[in-house]
Formats: C-alpha cells, sequence, structure tokens
C-alpha cells in the first residue's frame, strides 16, 4: 500500500482517492498537489496493483480492503473520488457503507452497464489469453511486475461486464450526493454509459467537458479539484 503522509489518523473526515486499471496511487499526485492543507487524503494502492502486497481480488475484496483497513475506524467519514474503474469500487462502497461515506466524485465514470464498450469487450477476450503471458514472461525475464500488472488486468477486466450487471440492481439505492465528471471526447468509456449511471443515481450532477478524454485527472485536474471542494464544504448538498 502507498498512502500519502498527509493522510494524518484520526481526523473526522477525508477523501479516499480510488484508482483504475491499470493504475496506481502515483496517478492522482496532480490533483493532491492543489488540496488545500486542511483537506485530509488517502491515496492508495489497490490489491494487485502497484505496491500492493496483496493479489488481485473482486469488487467485494476490494471495498473490504477499502473501508476495513484503509478507512477503518480513523475518520467519521469520508468522499470516495473514483477514476474510471475506480468508480466500481466507490459505488459499491457506497451502497455497503453508507453511514460511512458522505460522497462521491466519479471522473470518467464507469457504472452503468452502458459502460461497457466495444472496446472492453474486445480487451476482456484479449485477457483471457492475456493469463498466459506471465508465465513465458517469467520464464524469458524474471520481471515480477510485468505479469502481475497482467494478471491484475486479467482478473478485472473479464468479470467487469457482470460486476457492472450486479451494481446496476443497487444504484438507485444510492441517495448521498454524487458528482460525476466525464470528457465528451472519452474513447474509453462511452458517454451513454455516464448518462445511464447519471438517470439512475437519484441525488447526482454531470459535468461533461469538452475537448477532453478518459485521462481527466491528468487533463482537468483544476475541475476535478473544484468538484471535490463542493463536496467537501457541502455545497454537491443543495
Amino acid at each position: 500500500m502507498t498512502e500519502i503522509p498527509r493522510a494524518l489518523p484520526q481526523s473526522d473526515a477525508a477523501v479516499v482517492f480510488i484508482h483504475g486499471q491499470p493504475g496506481c496511487a502515483a496517478d492522482f499526485s496532480k490533483l493532491v498537489k492543489r488540496l488545500p492543507v486542511a483537506v485530509q487524503f488517502i491515496t492508495y494502492d489497490r490489491p494487485g496493483w502497484g505496491e500492493s502486497a496483496r493479489g488481485v481480488t473482486d469488487v467485494d475484496g476490494n471495498v473490504k480492503y477499502l473501508m476495513e483497513e484503509i478507512v477503518a475506524t480513523n475518520y467519521s467519514g469520508v468522499i470516495l473520488v473514483g477514476y474510471s474503474y475506480g468508480s466500481v469500487i466507490a459505488l459499491r462502497a457506497a451502497i455497503d457503507y453508507p453511514e460511512r461515506v458522505m460522497g462521491l466524485v466519479l471522473v470518467s465514470p464507469v457504472g452503468g452497464t452502458g459502460s461497457i464498450s466495444v472496446l472492453d469487450k474486445a480487451m476482456a477476450i484479449l485477457a483471457k489469453y492475456l493469463q498466459f503471458l506471465p508465465i513465458i514472461t517469467r520464464f524469458l525475464t524474471r520481471e515480477q511486475r510485468q505479469f502481475k500488472v497482467v494478471q491484475s488486468f486479467e482478473a478485472e477486466q473479464v468479470h467487469l461486464g457482470a460486476e457492472l450487471v450486479r451494481l446496476s440492481e443497487y444504484i438507485s439505492n444510492i441517495r448521498l450526493p454524487v458528482e460525476l465528471i466525464a470528457g465528451m471526447d472519452d474513447l474509453v468509456n462511452p458517454l451513454h454509459g455516464t448518462l445511464e449511471l447519471f438517470d439512475l443515481l437519484p441525488n447526482s450532477r454531470l459535468s461533461l467537458i469538452k475537448g477532453a478524454g478518459h485521462l481527466l485527472i491528468i487533463q482537468m485536474p483544476e475541475k476535478i479539484i473544484e468538484k471535490i471542494l463542493d463536496m467537501w464544504s457541502g455545497e454537491s448538498d443543495r
């Protein structure tokens, strides 16, 4: 796990950043540098990614690890910032731990069943075959990091469709404030998937950004920080 020291224990609340796949805690470096000092935050490597010593797990395992080990009892509440696949983890956490989650900021969000694109389907098929690549890679290079990433991607991507179908049954039960931020030129996550998610969430606001793609955490960090601070100050409740 990678945790930035400014995420102080025993504070009242914190912003928790959840990366996508592939991804790691460092993906949020442009964002956390822009947060006011008063805002406590956590970045971490999800199981199976980055420097995490834990093996890859499913959505339920990710949520349990996030809420029971990363967040634990250190905070009275958290705002979850989910990027891409990290949105699935954030949404599920809001369903399973409604008393702990104060709000969600979902960036280039994956959540509705419409989020599954032709590219996702192709990658799921490819991922099934990539599971054999680590064996070859280990034999040829002994490079552990390469096949760890392949295994993690394969485990999550192959089951993404089924996870979204399961998630869609409960999304409308999420009553807390949700900020959705999407690029209108996103070629990875279909726009109609984001619109579907917006329709399902009863207390959500949607920001569509012209000229931006999937990599909003790099392209538009200021916009994301603006929405996080709105959530932190309670503006998203209005």
